[in-house]
């Protein structure tokens, strides 16, 4: 499989994670969208697996939407995770070495606590 079906399949999975979340949470496009300050459209093509979140939105959703994280991955395989962590590698990549370290702490926070 290429590297291309595998990050097309990731995004959907994701997307499709969104999706459902966001309606567990009785929440339309928008409404869910104006809470994490996205457009509408745009947390369609991220549902809809055609757009790539950056890491920061994916936690603004899962705070909203009241889930960890990790419930966007949950019955992804692992060479998906592996290939999510290759999406957000771009965002981390950019991040000063203080944006990193804010980061660790907030992953080890999130593992402190079940949801």
């Amino acid at each position: 499989m290429s590297k291309d079906t595998e990050n097309s399949i990731l995004l959907e999975k994701i997307g499709k994670r969104i999706n459902y979340y966001r309606k567990q949470a009785h929440l339309t496009q928008e409404q869910l969208a104006e809470k994490v300050g996205l457009s509408p459209k745009h947390l369609s093509r991220l549902e809809s697996g055609h757009h790539n979140p950056y890491f920061e939105t994916i936690i603004m959703i899962a705070k909203e939407l009241d889930v960890p994280i990790d419930a966007f991955l949950e019955d992804i395989e692992d060479n998906y995770i592996n290939t999510f962590l290759q999406l957000v590698k771009s965002d981390i990549s950019n991040m000063s070495m203080n944006q990193l370290k804010m980061l660790k702490k907030y992953i080890e926070l999130l593992k402190e606590f079940s949801f």
